[in-house]
C-alpha cells in the first residue's frame, strides 16, 4: 500500500468518526471504530482491491472475515461491527468518495453472522451426520451379518 492510500484511509476514517453518523452507535463500538474501519480498508487493498475507489464485494468479504475478524475487540462491540462498516461505506458514497457504497454497505451488513462466527475464538464442533454404528449392530451394507463380522472386520 502506498502512502497516498494510507493518507486517504486516515482521512476518510477520521471524517466518519468525527461526523454525526458515529453518534448513532453505542459506546461499545465507538472506541473501536477507528481501528475497525482502518483495518477494513487496509485489508481490502491487501486482498486485491485495485484502489480505495474500486472496492468490491469480494475484497470486502475477505477484509471482514479474515482481517477485521482478527481484531481484538470486546464481545459487546463485535455485534455492531458489520453495521458500523455498512454506515461507513454508505457515508463514503454520500461524500462522493466511492460510487457503490450503498450496495457494498448492504453486502457488508449481510455478513453479520459470518463475521461473528469468524471472530469467535471457539473452534467449531464436529457433528456426526448420522448415528454411530455399534459392533453388534446389523451391517449397513445389507449383508445381514453383524457389523463386527462384516465391514467392521478390517477395523482394529
Amino acid at each position: 500500500m502506498n502512502t497516498i492510500d494510507d493518507e486517504k484511509i486516515l482521512n476518510w476514517v477520521s471524517d466518519f468518526c468525527q461526523s454525526d453518523s458515529l453518534s448513532l452507535f453505542p459506546s461499545a463500538i465507538k472506541e473501536h471504530a477507528q481501528s475497525v474501519l482502518e483495518s477494513l480498508l487496509r485489508e481490502a487493498i491487501n486482498h486485491g482491491a485495485p484502489s480505495l475507489e474500486q472496492l468490491s464485494e469480494t475484497t470486502l468479504q475477505s477484509s471482514m472475515l479474515k482481517g477485521v475478524a482478527r481484531l481484538r475487540i470486546t464481545e459487546d462491540a463485535k455485534a455492531y461491527v458489520p453495521s458500523l462498516c455498512r454506515a461507513f461505506l454508505e457515508d463514503l458514497q454520500r461524500r462522493g468518495r466511492i460510487g457503490n457504497g450503498l450496495t457494498l454497505g448492504r453486502y457488508v451488513g449481510a455478513l453479520k453472522q459470518a463475521f461473528i462466527e469468524a471472530s469467535s475464538e471457539k473452534a467449531t464442533t464436529f457433528q456426526r451426520p448420522g448415528i454411530k454404528i455399534g459392533r453388534n449392530d446389523p451391517c449397513p451394507c445389507g449383508s445381514g451379518l453383524k457389523y463386527k463380522k462384516c465391514c467392521g472386520k478390517s477395523e482394529g
